[in-house]
């Protein structure tokens, strides 16, 4: 009573050899699961570089709007808002927060929870209206934020290569 049969036997190795995993299966499905979390980690950091970089152009797009505004408000016979000839780029003069023209720092604290400074520089041109040069009453007026910021190429397709943020309104003469 207690010798199996060979068919009996032949069918409980079977049973033993299908029950467990292979060594290979689980190397296997390691590396599924190391490559999946290497893929989640990486897509994680890349995620927060994403969002400092978006905490910088949001700032410096309210310092553009802001700097929109207060350039609106000006008398059109502002002498910061005659046309420049030749139209090159200058730093905004009425911006002295740091001592130097057009210089704003501000606090931005970034992902790993420490604070980093980010000096945008304003940077202005007034042109004559483009699409009648003679007109006297109407100017061109273009807005540059530019700033430094790390681990970001310097080869960006602006004038300066650096991350920009550019705003152009039309002056009216609103002195009358």
């Amino acid at each position: 009573m207690g010798q199996l049969s060979y068919s009996s036997r032949v069918r409980s190795e079977k049973r033993v050899k299908i029950a467990g995993f292979t060594i290979i299966e689980i190397m296997i499905t390691t590396f599924v699961l190391a490559v999946g979390v290497l893929g989640l980690l990486l897509m994680q950091i890349y995620a927060f570089q994403n969002g400092a970089r978006a905490k910088h152009r949001t700032g410096a797009s309210m310092i553009a709007r802001d700097q929109i505004e207060r350039i609106q408000s000006m008398p059109f016979s502002d002498s910061d808002l005659d046309v420049m000839s030749p139209a090159v780029w200058t730093r905004v003069p009425w911006l002295t927060t740091t001592g130097t023209n057009g210089e704003v720092p501000v606090i931005v604290r970034d992902s790993t929870g420490s604070n980093t400074e980010i000096v945008y520089t304003a940077w202005y041109r007034v042109q004559a209206d483009p699409s009648d040069p003679t007109e006297e009453e109407l100017r061109r007026l273009d807005l540059e934020l530019v700033w430094q910021e790390q681990q970001v190429a310097s080869n960006k397709p602006t004038r300066t290569g650096q991350p920009t943020v550019a705003i152009s309104t039309v002056l009216v003469n609103n002195d009358r």
